[in-house]
């Protein structure tokens, strides 16, 4: 079928037949076919190949008229481009059928560009950490702490404790919070979990305690005894009310796991809030001979 008038000629009807005129000529056409099928079934085979050439020229006539109506539409639409017209409507097709993909590439590009940033983000903080001194200690401060400003910037108390004990080169120091216990709060409960996570996964040389957090970890083995230290060079340096202690789940006598050194003058040399200050050393801490140190030294700057 090479035009429409063809087409047109081919069903029998003008071609300023109306869509529901093409319609009602096609439907009788089809049934005249099977009707004489079925009045001659030796020539339905005749039939069938006639009627074939008819639904060819049906089908052609309403392909041409979608193409005519979506012109239309287009010319419609992008005539205001006039002579981009053409590129404006490629454009358009080309960002409808292919934005997903285009919006997938440029996210896989975005995901790749932070992941190389992060990798020299990473490789920068390791080439400026290979270069610092070693820590001399690391200490952990469990409990409501905050800082003065409420950040989480602890290079201020570092230096403070370096201040403290100029022998030393590097002091790290983080802070775990853990809310009060048995509050009933939900969210409390999903801190103590992020708590113990930061436990697990960070292990600090010495760790200083508010009460709560002391009730939480004390007897749980995190920190180790203190009597050999408390009958031995802390002796002189403490009283009965400075001593913190729990008994083991496993065990049943009780013993000192930490000291308090709030009242130490050093302790309020600390940006950072000191209601209760209780000093633990770590179970197999590296650094257990600078954390008996700094408690030492705190202990003597005692009121």
């Amino acid at each position: 079928m090479e035009t429409m008038k063809e087409a047109y000629e081919k069903l029998g009807i003008p071609e300023t037949a109306t869509p529901e005129e093409l319609e009602d000529r096609y439907t009788l056409l089809m049934r005249q076919a099977r009707s004489e099928q079925r009045r001659n079934p030796d020539k339905s085979d005749e039939v069938e190949e006639r009627f074939a050439e008819v639904t060819k020229a049906y089908n052609f006539i309403l392909n041409e008229e979608k193409r005519k109506s979506l012109e239309e539409i287009s010319r419609k639409k992008y005539g205001k481009y006039k002579g981009m017209a053409g590129a404006a409507e490629k454009t358009e097709h080309f960002f409808r059928y292919y934005r997903y993909h285009l919006l997938g590439t440029l996210a896989l590009i975005g995901i790749i560009i932070y992941a190389l940033i992060s990798f020299l983000d990473h490789r920068a903080e390791q080439e400026r950490l290979a270069k610092l001194p070693p820590v001399d200690l690391s200490v952990m401060f469990l409990g409501s702490y905050i800082t003065p400003d409420g950040s989480q910037d602890y290079t201020p108390i570092e230096d403070a404790i370096v201040a403290q004990f100029p022998e030393w080169k590097r002091v790290k120091v983080s802070v775990n919070y853990v809310p009060g216990l048995d509050t009933g709060n939900p969210n409390d409960a999903a801190l103590l979990q992020k708590a113990m996570l930061i436990l697990a996964t960070e292990r600090a040389d010495l760790y200083i305690m508010d009460q709560s957090a002391f009730d939480w970890v004390g007897n749980q083995d995190l920190v180790r005894s203190l009597d050999p230290e408390v009958e031995g060079e802390f002796k002189s340096l403490v009283t009965p009310d400075m001593l913190i202690k729990t008994t083991l789940e496993e065990e049943t006598t009780e013993k000192v796991y930490a000291v308090s050194i709030v009242n130490s003058q050093l302790a309020e040399e600390l940006p950072i809030s000191n209601k209760e200050m209780f000093a633990g050393i770590r179970n197999g801490s590296e650094k257990e001979a600078n954390a008996i140190k700094f408690i030492t030294r705190y202990l003597e700057a005692s009121k």
